[in-house]
């Protein structure tokens, strides 16, 4: 940090004289500046004007700011991200019934459902090796909640899913 001389503090001095201040802050006497009463932390420094003589003060964030500001900003990520899951959910799944095709609705019934767990915590490699599922089976055997509970866990992850079936393809082509 940069030594505070008689010349700076005159101008700290001078300038404090006409500054407001926030409820929040306070002029430190120690050094003159602007302080967070919050965290401790500088809201004002000192900097030298380069090429010629003098210094300004501009206005800086404390510590307290950054974090506020960090969690502002994780806010609007979580926000966003959830506005995106829910756009992607009306995109990819084609029936509303299937919102509640999730592993958290699951009876347990079913042991194979371990796998579809298993497909999903291993997605990325799937992904990458191009593999998918094939299911099939008689009429009411689980086929569509098993693949909804896949859709609505990638989904949950963020991954766009689009979730048909055989008849509504059929429907679609005649």
């Amino acid at each position: 940090m940069m030594e505070i001389t008689a010349e700076i503090r005159a101008l700290i001095d001078k300038a404090a004289a006409s500054v407001e201040l926030a409820g929040d802050e306070y002029i430190d006497p120690a050094d003159g500046l602007i302080h967070c009463k919050k965290c401790g932390g500088q809201r004002q420094t000192v900097v030298p004007c380069f090429g010629k003589p003098g210094y300004f003060m501009p206005r800086c964030i404390c510590q307290c700011q950054r974090e506020a500001e960090e969690q502002r900003k994780a806010a609007e990520e979580r926000q966003r991200r959830m506005e995106r899951i829910k756009r992607r959910k009306a995109q990819g799944l084609q029936d509303r019934y299937l919102y509640d095709y999730t592993f958290a609705n699951d009876n347990g019934q079913n042991p194979l459902m371990d796998k579809a767990r298993a497909y999903v915590e291993n997605w990325k490699e799937a992904y990458r090796n191009n593999t998918g599922l094939l299911l099939f089976g008689d009429v009411g055997t689980g086929k569509s909640f098993f693949a909804g509970c896949i859709a609505n866990a990638l989904l949950d992850r963020d991954v766009p899913v689009l979730m048909t079936n055989f008849p509504t393809i059929l429907n679609r082509l005649t």
